[in-house]
């Protein structure tokens, strides 16, 4: 689908047909889409659990579907994505990213203290690692939805209870889940499609941008 049109005819499927299930071909591609997104050191730390509904486990969904507040459409979903990301993944994968950078002579050798500094140092104390790398894992979560879209699925991004959930799918000690990081695909129900919502019109980028400093109307665009 052309690009335009695909942000035109976005909205959140809450009803997917739970007698479809997603080929596996189609889901690669949606996984695949986060990976073109770009992300600081070229790090990727982020990991997701794939939970299809086929393969569910009914010993840990009921609490993997309390965490994600027993939303209808999370039970119904083909595939659901819990995105997460870890600060110590971040910090040794930028590590050695930057060792291998100075030796392919691509960053000067005397920039190279002032790089690992920075990771000592992290981003500061109004905004901690994980913020920042949540953050940037959403651009690949924006990614997946597309590409989910454009396949001609239904997906929506829905919220969580972080900690609930990391315990419920058993992550590792450090992991944060994004917070809106969860991703629901599967084909939509009658009623619950894709086509845009007229009830739920999208807003005007005069009210949603300023220019130049805050409170400046943003000067017309186009012809």
């Amino acid at each position: 689908m052309e690009y335009s049109a695909l942000l035109a005819q976005r909205r959140s499927t809450r009803r997917f047909d739970t007698d479809r299930d997603v080929p596996d071909d189609v889901l690669a591609r949606v996984l695949a889409a986060p990976l073109a997104m770009p992300h600081a050191g070229n790090t990727y730390d982020w990991r997701g659990v794939v939970l299809r509904r086929r393969d569910r486990d009914p010993a840990t969904w009921p609490a993997v579907y309390s965490a994600l507040m027993e939303q209808g459409y999370v039970e119904e979903a083909a595939v659901v994505v819990v995105f997460a990301v870890q600060p110590a993944w971040w910090e040794a994968r930028y590590r050695a990213n930057v060792a291998e950078l100075v030796e392919r002579g691509l960053i000067d050798p005397a920039r190279h203290q002032g790089l690992l500094a920075m990771i000592e140092a992290g981003p500061g104390d109004d905004m901690p690692l994980h913020t920042l790398l949540v953050g940037e894992a959403m651009m690949g979560v924006g990614a997946a939805m597309l590409a989910a879209l454009d396949a001609g699925l239904g997906a929506t991004v829905t919220a969580c209870r972080p900690a609930e959930l990391a315990a419920a799918l058993g992550l590792p000690d450090g992991a944060v889940i994004c917070p809106a990081g969860v991703l629901a695909i599967g084909w939509p129900a009658d009623g619950g499609g894709a086509a845009p919502s007229p009830g739920a019109p999208k807003p005007k980028l005069d009210g949603m941008y300023h220019g130049g400093s805050w409170g400046a109307p943003l000067p017309a665009l186009g012809p």
